[in-house]
């Protein structure tokens, strides 16, 4: 029995998905639950990043732009709590 023929162009070894997932998670991390999001963008972001430098992804851009939308997603979101957590404050010291 011979092992099975690899498809044209042999095997696929790219890491692209660390990008694309970091790029949905940035983006949704500015809309939707920004700080547990953004962290999870920078994280895969940065992975990404270090598998393009290698040569096992080709999507280094998507990569960084969910870095970068993970960074200031997170900034933002931590803006927005403590905006929060000072209106919040006021509010009771009012009452």
């Amino acid at each position: 029995m011979s092992a099975p023929v690899p498809p044209a162009g042999g095997y696929e070894t790219s890491e692209n998905s660390a990008g694309t997932t970091a790029l949905i998670t940035g983006i949704l991390g500015i809309f939707v639950c920004p700080i547990v999001l953004s962290i999870i963008a920078i994280i895969f972001g940065r992975k990404g990043m270090t598998a393009a430098e290698a040569g096992r992804a080709n999507n280094a851009g998507m990569a960084k732009a969910g870095f970068i939308l993970g960074i200031i997603g997170l900034v933002l979101g931590v803006i927005g709590l403590l905006i929060w957590i000072f209106a919040f404050g006021f509010a009771v010291s009012q009452s």
